[in-house]
């Protein structure tokens, strides 16, 4: 009966030796999924910040060339001459004796 009890606390230790594995390998594929899962997700998002990033940029160039436009308006409405042009083109106005003659449209 002594040899019966060795084969069964081997049989024990090699399931408990199983188990032990299986359960090492359950979490360590756990942490692996997770980890990739959050790998991907960290990459999905560095790529969508990166097209946004670009279209920033491209609004920023538009918003940079009509500052430009915007600013040389304001450069020639501190001319007088300009002033005056403008708002005789704009609102018909005409000076003294000046006839308007509206051409198309």
């Amino acid at each position: 009966m002594v040899i019966d009890l060795g084969k069964k606390n081997k049989k024990k230790k090699a399931s408990k030796c199983k188990i032990r594995i299986f359960a090492s390998l359950i979490i360590f594929g756990s942490i692996t999924f997770s980890l990739g899962y959050n790998l991907l997700n960290n990459i999905v998002s560095i790529a969508n910040m990166n097209d946004e990033k670009i279209s920033l940029l491209k609004q920023k160039k538009e918003l940079e060339k009509e500052k430009e436009i915007l600013e040389t308006d304001i450069n020639r409405l501190e001319d007088p001459d300009y002033i005056a042009k403008y708002v005789r083109e704009k609102y018909f106005y005409s000076k003294d004796g000046e006839l308007i003659l509206r051409i198309g449209d």
